[in-house]
């Protein structure tokens, strides 16, 4: 059996650490085994899935806080373990030197990026000269997002960030059992599903969740995640006086019910890699309603993805918002999945997860 090293800052539930652990859901653990590196060590559902799957989760000292620590302990840990693959997986190149810590250490090294920029520019920048400058695996959940990570001129892997097609399918049952924890019946529900930080522009969200309140009585909102700038954004809510009207839920581990839950899911993020969220989306057939900033890539069926600019007006965003919930309600048996669509732009776990059992043993046996 092999055992596969990811490196991640936490495994708290977010597009890239479900991207993971959808893969390690999947993957033949017979073959081939997931342990983690983190700077933060977190208890929670996924830490337990990864315990109870047979996984390994290793605390090192943050690389921006303790560089010489984290890289010495890391190179020790890929030597000693004799880990013969280990998967960065970032949205900048900062992580440069961890490459060759574990590089040295006598590790394939991928470097998966997934995400298009960040706020920490001039460092990334010097961090991706490094990049360039080793034996390295070079992977990214998009075109953008390879092209941020490694440049322009520099060949990468699109490896995108697979699904459960059938989970996520719309299932009258997850729909009402949703509605009715959350005494939502005859309502129209918009969501929104992301950690709370910076680049998911939940203030604007907010905005449009109050002009759509204006147009529609039977307007409820979602807002599913966690992070730092929650509590933010719950105060915001209250000052624009929509706090009865949103459903702050934390962090939950039931999305494809809340999908299916959803008439219309609001995604204005300032920047994105290639959202793992939206492709959940449309596999349960939901409406969704995004910023021009991601890529177009992520539109792989026909009829459920409409780009709207970050430069129109939150009523704007609201009255689309409001047309997009009237479509829905008048249709709900047309919520079907485009599974055929969805698995030939490449989103289909299980034909991801055979590509990566061969892949990691080509890797292992270099």
């Amino acid at each position: 059996m092999i055992r596969v090293l990811h490196i991640v800052g936490s495994m708290h539930p977010g597009g890239m650490e479900n991207f993971i652990m959808n893969l390690y859901r999947n993957i033949d653990r017979d073959k081939i085994q997931f342990d983690f590196v983190v700077h933060m060590k977190l208890e929670n559902d996924y830490t337990r899935q990864i315990r109870e799957m047979g996984g390994r989760i290793y605390e090192l000292p943050r690389l921006t806080s303790k560089p010489f620590a984290n890289l010495r302990k890391l190179y020790k840990l890929v030597k000693e373990k004799q880990y013969k693959v280990v998967v960065r997986h970032t949205p900048n190149a900062l992580i440069a030197p961890q490459i060759y810590a574990a590089r040295w250490a006598g590790a394939t090294v991928i470097c998966h990026s997934h995400n298009t920029t960040d706020p920490q520019k001039l460092m990334h920048k010097i961090g991706r000269v490094m990049l360039k400058l080793g034996k390295v695996e070079y992977f990214a959940c998009s075109q953008e997002a390879g092209k941020w990570m490694f440049g322009k001129n520099k060949k990468f892997r699109v490896v995108h960030n697979a699904i459960d097609i059938e989970a996520y399918s719309y299932h009258v049952s997850g729909r009402e059992r949703i509605r009715k924890e959350f005494s939502l019946d005859d309502c129209h529900v918009y969501g929104h599903v992301a950690n709370f930080i910076e680049s998911k522009n939940h203030s604007f969200l907010l905005k449009v969740y109050k002009d759509i309140s204006k147009l529609d009585e039977a307007a409820r909102f979602l807002c599913i995640g966690d992070g730092k700038l929650r509590e933010q954004i719950e105060k915001e809510a209250e000052a624009l006086g929509i706090h009865d009207k949103v459903i702050f839920t934390g962090v939950r581990y039931d999305v494809a019910d809340f999908m299916s839950c959803m008439d219309v899911l609001v995604f204005p993020s300032l920047f994105e890699g290639l959202p793992l969220t939206l492709i959940e989306a449309q596999a349960a057939g939901l409406p969704c309603l995004v910023s021009d900033t991601i890529t177009r890539d992520v539109k792989v069926t026909d009829g459920l993805v409409y780009f709207y600019s970050l430069n129109s007006s939150s009523s704007e965003w609201a009255k689309k918002a409001y047309d997009l919930a009237l479509q829905a309600d008048s249709d709900h048996s047309g919520r079907t999945c485009q599974r055929e669509n969805i698995a030939k732009a490449g989103y289909d776990i299980e034909k991801l997860k055979e590509w990566y059992e061969t892949y990691f043993m080509e890797c292992a046996n270099r």
